[in-house]
């Protein structure tokens, strides 16, 4: 009986282990690779991030992903066919999903500190316009 249940445990690992890698795998394999010039542009985000929120090397890390991961689907929607308004739903929605993983990425001061400077990055580019 105790042999089988590690047996039935140890099978259970490996297919948890199993299907996490394919799921990893299979994501990675769904983005494109990230151009030099893309990488470049979110490191500049990430250090201005890392010097506004005294950001955590994994937090850095985590960061940087999900600007490239953002900049992507941003991209798409702005390269797709759909009519202007269509587009500016589907950048406001992609904006909301990435401040929900930026809270997820961040402390709560952090965040909030996240949302602040981003509300003042709107309002300068609208008064430069």
């Amino acid at each position: 009986m105790v042999t089988i249940n590690k047996t039935y445990k140890l099978l259970l690992l490996i297919s948890i282990a199993f299907l996490t890698s394919a799921i990893t795998y299979s994501q990675t394999r769904t983005q494109p690779e990230a151009s030099q010039e893309l990488q470049e542009a979110a490191k500049e985000q990430v250090e201005y991030w890392e010097n506004e929120l005294s950001l955590t090397a994994k937090q850095s890390l985590l960061m940087e992903h999900k600007i490239i991961e953002f900049v992507f689907k941003k991209d798409n929607v702005i390269q797709s066919n759909l009519d202007k308004k269509e587009k500016s739903r589907q950048l406001l929605e992609l904006k909301e999903l990435e401040n929900r993983d930026m809270r997820d990425i961040l402390t709560k001061p952090q965040f909030d500190r996240y949302l602040m400077l981003q509300e003042q990055k709107i309002q300068q580019q609208n008064t430069d316009n």
